[in-house]
Order: C-alpha cells, then structure tokens, then sequence
C-alpha cells in the first residue's frame, strides 16, 4: 500500500556554509512541521537509521518531518572543527523560515540527545512560535556531557600507548584555539565553549504546547534518575507543561552495533496521534 509519503532531499544556506536536510512528506497539507534536531557527532551516525524511521512515520500520520545535518556534519558543506553553536542555530532558523514558505502550519521540534538541548536553546531565543518539542533522551548538564565527550579522547590516548592528556589538558589546548580529534572527529574550541554554557535553569517558556520528554530506562516501570528529574522540575518551574515517557529498548546512542527501539518509535508515534 502506497503511504503517501515523498523524500525531498535539499541543501539550505548561502555558498560555501550549506546544510543538508532531508524532509518526509505527506500527502496533501500536512498537520504540522517537526524539526529533528540531531544529537553530536557518532551518536548521530549510531541512531541514523531509527531516526528516519521515526520521520516517515510522522509523514505516515499527516506531518512533514525534515531531518537536518548541521554545517560542518553528515552531507553538508564545512568541517565540524569549524563549526559553532551560533551557525547551528541559524541553521534550524533558516530551516524554519524556509518551511513556513512551504506550508504555514504549527512547529515542532524533535531533538536527540545534545540535539534535544539545542531544541530547547532554540525554542527559549527565537521569534519563532514553537508549538510542543519531543525530546528523545536529553542532554541535561552541558558541560559534564562535553566531559564524557573529551574523556574518549583519553581513552583512545591509553588505548594507543600515547601521550596521556587529562580532560583538563584537552579543554586547555582548545581554549588556546586548538582542535584535537576525539572519535574520529576533528574539534574546535568554539563549538565545545558554546555547548558548554548551555544551561536548562534559564531558558524559560519554551513553546505553546507542552514538552514530551522520552526517557531511557534499565527496567521497564523504573523511576527516572535523579538528574532527568531535576532538569524535568526546572523545566516545570518555569512555566512548561512537561509530560515524561519512559522506555527501556537498548540505548541505541551510545551501542556501536545498529539497533532497535520499537517502544520509543511507539511512544513518539502516539504523542501526536
């Protein structure tokens, strides 16, 4: 049975700073736009392929979902060592205005991971009306998020038998303006210095509708950690409306091996339905 649903593959952007983006189509006028906001570098590489399938289920049910690849990441133009936070956030506004030509229809962000916390910087700074953002397994403290980043790269240094660096060396090292690979990734001091200030105690009234938090679990009807739970309540107290989903499929973003999460696709699917 055919779904109705088209790819629509386009770079956005001025020359020399394009983005790519992928977006599923449905049929006819669709309900809403929903943004994806990806999470950062292997983590987007490791959940691909359950992302798009999210995607064209929104498309299935009456929405047109774009995927986008930051300046500097995936299939778009740049290198992410010199890519910044300000550039990624022009990038989902370009996104945004371009979309708005296409349909005037609500916004919805979708954000993954450290995408997730982009999503809500996004929301708290625009002129945009963002209607409800799902969040699929939040970034919640910036700077230890940037620390579990860096500590891969002392790893890999133990790994190798080189030179050890501590996660404090490596942040020195970018403060001065140098870029180091961490993963397989080239990093500049920039990007990490943005991601690091971002804070959920000040962002304030996100959006129109209510924020759906999709939250990974070890067990299935076991309580959130203490952290998700804070950074939940902050949200709350500055006047979101915030719903909380649990899901205990394996923790797609951080396992190398190609996954699948059939309860956060179905949790997410019924958000909207």
């Amino acid at each position: 049975m055919n779904s109705g649903v088209t790819l629509l593959p386009r770079f956005m952007g001025n020359a020399g700073e394009r983005y790519f983006t992928l977006q599923f189509n449905c049929a006819g006028t669709p309900r809403a736009h929903i943004v994806f906001i990806p999470p950062f570098a292997e983590e987007m590489n490791r959940c691909r392929s359950l992302v798009a399938m999210q995607a064209r289920a929104f498309a299935e049910a009456g929405f047109a979902c774009t995927l986008i690849d930051f300046y500097g990441t995936g299939d778009s133009e740049g290198h992410l060592s010199d890519a910044t936070l300000s550039t990624w956030l022009h990038n989902i506004e370009q996104t945004v205005e371009t979309l708005r030509e296409d349909a005037d229809v609500p916004f919805i962000l979708w954000g993954l991971r450290l995408g997730g916390l982009i999503a809500m910087q996004y929301a708290a700074t625009s002129n945009i009306a963002v209607q409800n953002i799902i969040l699929w397994q939040p970034v919640t403290n910036a700077r230890l998020y940037v620390t579990q980043v860096l500590r891969q790269r002392v790893a890999t240094l133990m790994v190798r038998d080189l030179p050890a660096e501590t996660t404090k060396q490596i942040r020195q090292r970018l403060e001065e303006g140098e870029c180091v690979e961490v993963a397989g990734y080239s990093i500049g001091g920039s990007l990490i210095a943005d991601i690091e200030v971002l804070e959920l105690a000040n962002m304030g009234v996100l959006g129109s509708g209510r924020i759906h938090w999709l939250e990974h679990v070890t067990e299935e009807g076991k309580a959130i950690g203490l952290a998700t739970e804070k950074a939940v309540e902050q949200l709350r107290e500055q006047g979101n409306q915030v719903s909380v989903h649990t899901f205990n499929d394996p923790p797609i973003w951080l396992i190398h091996e190609r996954d699948f999460a059939p309860q956060l696709l179905a949790a997410t699917s019924r958000l909207l339905s």
